[in-house]
Order: structure tokens, then C-alpha cells, then sequence
């Protein structure tokens, strides 16, 4: 008797422990697969989200050329304040694009293509302002050509090209200056010889757009001014670069200006 009694008391024991496993097991499942993917679902609206436009590298006549040109210069004596020439180019497609860029309120050479659709209008408009114009030019131009562009244009300040060769000749005793776009393409003694002034480009400060890009350029032209002389910087008449060139004078102690 106390053996059988002893027997069923282990028994009831290990029921007991049995059912407490089981009713652990069952309470400690997972929930279903859907809510867990629901904990990591992606926020909606995502196309809302603001993302920094992309930098694109600008396709021109002018994007082979190193952003600065590498060429000999003569260090001054002492540093100097920063300085710089602005040129903005090719200009002549667009009054109203344009023309922001002369209510910058400093000087600017402006390059124009005598053939494009508003050539006239926009050279009207920087002369009434007072800033240079200079004339783009593929070849030397012929004293006929110099005269046909001033009937189709008006007078101007000078050539801007990206061919040196024979521009000393054809600009002698005209007082036109010439601009070379490249940088390194026109030997300064050639135009000194032929008593025509020569300016040379020394950086590009828009080969790719964004403002951000721009405003590097434009400090990096202003540091090289400090220990050279004045930089000529080239841009082209892009809303980014106007709206880095209006940041840029509001946040940089840089004088801008004429061409020399």
C-alpha cells in the first residue's frame, strides 16, 4: 500500500510538470509573421523627402580646360587683398537669363556670340550698364568682319577666343583687347610686340554646376589672387552660378574687378 502510494504521488508530480511545460510553450510563440514585418515597414511619403540636387559637370567648348591654368606666374612682393576679373560667357541667347547677371552691381566682361538670336538686345543692355564686351571669335577676324559686327552689334571692347594664332596681327592698332579663353594659348610677348593688351583666363569656376561647386572655385581663384595679382575668372551664364556669385560677395571680403 504505501509502495502504490508513493508510486501515484511521483505520478501526479511529473503530470503536473508536464502540463506547466506545455502551457509555457504555448504561451511564449511568436506572433504571427505579418506584425513582424509590420514593425519594419519603410516610412511613407518617402518621395517627400528633400535630397541635395546632384552635380552635374557642365558639356561645353570649355570643359576640356583645366579648371586652373596651369602656367607660369610671378609671385608678388607681399600678399595682396583678394581681387578678381569676372568674364561671363558666351552670352547673347537669353536678355532676361542674362541680364541678372549685370544687377550683381560690380564689373563684368561680358562675352557675346554676334550671331545669336539676341545679340543686339543683351550688347545694348551691357553697354547701358557700362561693363565690357568682348566678341566671340573662332578665327582672327578680318578688318571687314570687325566692320560687320559692329553694324550688327554695335561697338565693343574687344576678342575673346580659344585660338591665339594670328590675333596679335589682325587686332594691331585696332584698340580692341583680346581674351584668351583657354589661358595658355597667347604668348604675352607676341600681343606686348604688336601693342595689343592681352587678357588671359586663370580659372573656370563653373565646370560642374551647384552653388556649392561654384563657391569653392571662386575662394580658391581669390586665394591664388592673393599671392599673384588678380585672377580672371571665366563662368558661364548659368542660374547656379548666379545664385553662388550673389552668396559669394554677401560672404567674401573679394573686390571684383574690371579686366585689366
Amino acid at each position: 500500500m504505501r509502495s502504490a502510494f508513493w508510486w501515484a504521488l511521483i505520478a501526479g508530480a511529473l503530470a503536473a510538470i508536464a502540463a506547466g511545460y506545455l502551457q509555457a510553450v504555448v504561451h511564449t510563440q511568436p506572433p504571427p509573421l505579418a506584425e513582424l514585418r509590420a514593425a519594419t515597414q519603410t516610412p511613407e511619403n518617402t518621395h517627400n523627402v528633400r535630397r541635395e540636387p546632384q552635380v552635374q559637370t557642365v558639356r561645353d567648348a570649355f570643359s576640356q580646360d583645366d579648371v586652373v591654368v596651369e602656367r607660369a606666374r610671378t609671385p608678388q612682393p607681399q600678399w595682396q587683398s583678394e581681387r578678381l576679373e569676372l568674364v561671363v560667357g558666351i552670352c547673347g541667347s537669353s536678355v532676361a537669363a542674362e541680364s541678372g547677371f549685370l544687377r550683381l552691381h560690380y564689373p563684368i566682361a561680358f562675352v557675346i556670340d554676334p550671331a545669336a538670336a539676341q545679340a543686339r538686345a543683351f550688347a545694348d543692355v551691357v553697354r547701358g550698364n557700362g561693363d565690357s564686351l568682348l566678341v566671340q571669335a573662332g578665327e582672327p577676324p578680318s578688318p571687314r568682319t570687325l566692320a560687320a559686327i559692329r553694324r550688327e552689334i554695335g561697338p565693343f571692347d574687344g576678342i575673346a577666343s580659344r585660338r591665339a594664332a594670328g590675333m596679335a596681327i589682325v587686332l594691331r592698332g585696332t584698340g580692341l583687347t583680346f581674351f584668351d579663353e583657354r589661358g595658355d594659348a597667347a604668348k604675352p610677348s607676341t600681343f606686348a610686340a604688336m601693342g595689343v593688351p592681352l587678357v588671359r583666363r586663370d580659372v573656370t569656376a563653373d565646370d560642374r554646376s551647384g552653388t556649392g561647386y561654384v563657391t569653392f572655385m571662386l575662394e580658391r581663384a581669390a586665394t591664388l589672387s592673393e599671392r599673384t595679382g588678380p585672377a580672371v575668372v571665366f563662368v558661364r551664364p548659368l542660374p547656379s552660378t548666379l545664385e553662388a556669385l550673389q552668396a559669394f560677395r554677401t560672404s567674401h571680403d573679394v573686390r571684383m574687378i574690371a579686366l585689366q
